[in-house]
């Protein structure tokens, strides 16, 4: 199994609106019916210790296989995922993706 995190940077006055827009937008573009998807959590930052701003929101997917995930990377609903994106000035960086292996897994 492999972990996607898209990890996205947004300027702090733009938290609220891009917490709103990430909340209805993200997922609903067919993403569930992917062949090897697993699922996905939308990651809203938070201060940590108290006063240390974070403004990074996360997208992390959870897929079979590297290779499931790249089938859904050149799909339909991926390029649909892209259209209509957030206005750039939300943005206090580049938007960046990191894929990790689950190589241990613990549940209660």
């Amino acid at each position: 199994m492999i972990v996607v995190f898209t990890k996205f940077p947004i300027n702090p006055e733009h938290k609220e609106d891009f917490a709103k827009y990430a909340k209805e937008k993200f997922g609903e573009k067919g993403l569930a019916e992917q062949e090897g998807f697993i699922k996905m959590n939308l990651l809203e930052p938070k201060e940590f210790p108290p006063g240390n701003q974070n403004n990074v929101f996360i997208i992390e997917t959870y897929w079979e296989s590297v290779e499931a995930f790249m089938k859904y990377t050149q799909s339909e609903a991926f390029r649909k995922s892209h259209e209509n994106l957030p206005p750039k000035e939300w943005f206090a960086g580049r938007v960046s993706v990191e894929m990790y292996e689950v190589i241990k897994e613990i549940k209660r």
